[in-house]
């Protein structure tokens, strides 16, 4: 066993019948035959991307939303196995930080044409991380914004009443008091909320660390001190516009590990998972994951594809396309094992 296609059935904002199928497919055209295993609400691909580390697997392809890519990432954590990302959920926050393209056939040309890199976790109280951490205000609605997620799915009056009662949340939380402890340093504070970030982008498409790496062995600590609930909105809505706050507000540094402790204690999530209150201790694990990334030079080439897509869509209303050209398998288009 050497390839192992881990699929969320259900990832995205509409369910694909098709999706495995499809996705088989487009793998094998290229080269790729790969052993399929699909996740279940009883297990969300952690496991099975353990399991086929411990089986040998050279190469471990989840295709999926952020939670997903995020499960088997911590199967996969200090193992030899690389991770292979083809997106297929609502934000795609960890393909956008990779610069992995949402589109299938892109993504999977990265498998084929990319290069295999080194990244770094986060560790949160023994539980790793790819995106964020967060603490106070953001921890105590992730709740509601799950419930809104899945109503929108299923049921829009549920997704109404959890959007008010995340309302109701926001509105009714006080800043609090915190003590942070990083790189020999105290810093007292009160505030709403503090990030730890190891990517760049999360949540709902937020810019809040634009200039994280994946790969520099640090985490980025982000929080404002004594901000309003109007200094909070503005600051992440300028996150979701790609924007930031003057910096005499925001407060940023680089650190290696943190402790945060909130008086009274805050709750923390990681990923948009609970891990319990504060105290918390989260440091960054350097170089525990294998992924699969387009080189600068693919990068170019998605770019001037984007480009000429849109470009042709101006002239093309109306017009059928032209059927694209069949591809035959690329040779020798398996992904190896990285360096050991």
């Amino acid at each position: 066993m050497t390839t192992v296609l881990i699929v969320n059935p259900t990832s995205g904002p509409n369910g694909n019948s098709a999706l495995v199928p499809d996705l088989a497919n487009a793998l094998h055209s290229e080269g790729i035959d790969a052993q399929i295993c699909p996740t279940t609400p009883e297990e969300n691909g952690q496991g099975l991307a353990a399991a086929a580390a411990k089986g040998g697997a050279r190469l471990v392809i989840v295709a999926g939303g952020d939670g997903t890519i995020e499960a088997v990432a911590r199967g996969l954590a200090h193992t030899q196995t690389a991770l292979g990302i083809i997106p297929q959920g609502t934000r795609n926050n960890i393909a956008a930080s990779l610069n992995i393209p949402t589109d299938t056939a892109q993504a999977i040309q990265v498998l084929v044409e990319g290069e295999c890199g080194q990244f770094d976790l986060g560790k949160a109280n023994n539980h790793y991380f790819m995106e964020v951490v967060g603490i106070g205000l953001e921890a105590t609605l992730f709740p509601h914004g799950d419930s809104v997620k899945e109503g929108i799915k299923n049921d829009y009056w549920a997704a109404l009443k959890s959007f008010v009662k995340g309302l109701k949340t926001f509105l009714q939380f006080q800043s609090r008091r915190l003590v942070l402890q990083f790189d020999g340093r105290r810093v007292r504070l009160h505030t709403l909320q503090v990030n730890i970030c190891n990517s760049p982008r999360y949540g709902v498409e937020f810019d809040l660390a634009p200039q994280a790496s994946m790969n520099d062995g640090k985490l980025d600590l982000i929080y404002l001190n004594r901000p309003s609930k109007w200094d909070h909105f503005r600051h992440f809505f300028a996150a979701m516009r790609s924007k930031q706050l003057p910096q005499n507000r925001l407060h940023t540094h680089q650190v290696s590990a943190i402790e945060v402790r909130g008086y009274p204690a805050l709750e923390v999530h990681a990923d948009g998972e609970y891990i319990g209150p504060t105290p918390v201790i989260v440091e960054v694990v350097p170089k525990a994951l294998w992924i699969w990334v387009p080189t600068p030079e693919l990068v170019a080439t998605f770019a001037e594809q984007t480009r000429a897509a849109e470009r042709g869509g101006l002239f093309s209303f109306g017009q059928r396309p032209d059927p694209p050209e069949p591809k035959g398998p690329a040779p020798n288009s398996a992904p190896q094992r990285p360096p050991i």
